[in-house]
């Protein structure tokens, strides 16, 4: 006898790996994008509706708590990812307010809010109104390349149906390591001289937020807030420039190259950086002593805090 096919029934419950994440972007604020949907990648998300209420403090003979009425709704959450060349570009662009021109692409005031979908146990969730309140990007020793963008939602609902009409598929680059894919960081044009441990950087829209009125417990609109860009870096303490570049105030680009298996590559750009809070000392015995640097930008004198260059791999020569 031969035993063939799947056994039925074995799944406790709903499986992540059936789940799906996509979005389009909306021509007016919370109402919901139509048409075709970009697919993404993703490692995870945490997206969750959650309800303010308030109870009136009403004197009553049952001693017990009055009925409580929401006030608001609001819903936000994470998307975390691992960075691949393209995967992410559009959100990078929403969170730096800006669109990208001939593959580059440095903060500005457009403002971008999509629709997210995802679907999930057999209906989809749909989450109008998303605006990108954060991006941070991590690239440390031992570990991938990552990527987690906030978001702030209108509102989120549940729908029977798909609502694309079509989905343009997810990019499908190899992920950024850290050990081949990592080209190097400079400050001021010259690179530390000690190995880098970790770079982080984050990209927030400092003072955005959700307004809210009556008649409705979702949102209103949103505050876009202004682009704030911080970082840190950890690096093998080999010398003082980097201290005497912190000591005396001094700003300048920091710029951090990573490059793919195929050969495209990411260019991460402070335009204008101070190095701040430094950390450099001899915790324990038997140890290297690691340099930790916080990351500060500002504008540049003519505007401009932070800029990406995105550069694909040259093809081949013709005939090679």
């Amino acid at each position: 006898m031969a035993f063939t096919g799947s056994t039925a029934g074995y799944q406790a419950g709903a499986q992540s790996n059936d789940t799906a994440v996509a979005y389009g972007l909306e021509k007016t604020y919370g109402v919901q994008a139509t048409g075709t949907f970009q697919s993404t990648r993703f490692t995870g998300e945490n997206f969750r509706p959650q309800d303010t209420t308030q109870r009136p403090d009403e004197i009553n003979t049952d001693i017990e708590a009055s009925q409580e009425v929401v006030t608001q709704t609001t819903t936000s959450g994470t998307l975390s990812g691992a960075l691949s060349y393209g995967t992410y570009d559009d959100m990078l662009a929403a969170v730096l307010g800006a669109d990208w021109n001939s593959n580059t692409i440095q903060n500005g005031a457009v403002v971008k809010t999509w629709t997210v979908i995802e679907k999930l146990g057999g209906k989809w969730l749909v989450r109008p109104g998303s605006f990108c309140t954060q991006a941070q990007l991590t690239f440390a020793q031992g570990s991938f390349s990552s990527v987690a963008f906030d978001f702030t939602c209108k509102g989120q609902s549940i729908a029977d149906a798909d609502p694309a009409t079509a989905y343009t598929a997810a990019p499908t680059g190899r992920i950024f390591d850290t050990v081949g894919n990592f080209s190097g960081l400079t400050i001021q044009g010259k690179a530390p001289a000690g190995c880098i441990r970790q770079v982080q950087i984050t990209l927030n829209r400092n003072g955005s937020g959700a307004d809210y009125g009556m008649g409705h417990a979702d949102a209103c609109g949103i505050r876009p807030g202004e682009i704030l860009a911080t970082g840190q870096i950890q690096y093998f303490f080999k010398t003082w420039d980097e201290y005497q570049l912190y000591a005396a105030g001094t700003q300048g680009p920091i710029a951090i190259t990573v490059k793919d298996a195929s050969g495209n590559s990411y260019v991460f750009t402070f335009l204008n950086a101070a190095l701040r809070n430094p950390q450099i000392n001899a915790g324990s015995k038997n140890t290297t002593i690691v340099a930790t640097f916080d990351i500060s930008g500002n504008p540049l004198a003519a505007g401009g805090t932070f800029k990406i260059d995105r550069i694909p791999a040259t093809p081949p020569a013709s005939g090679s």
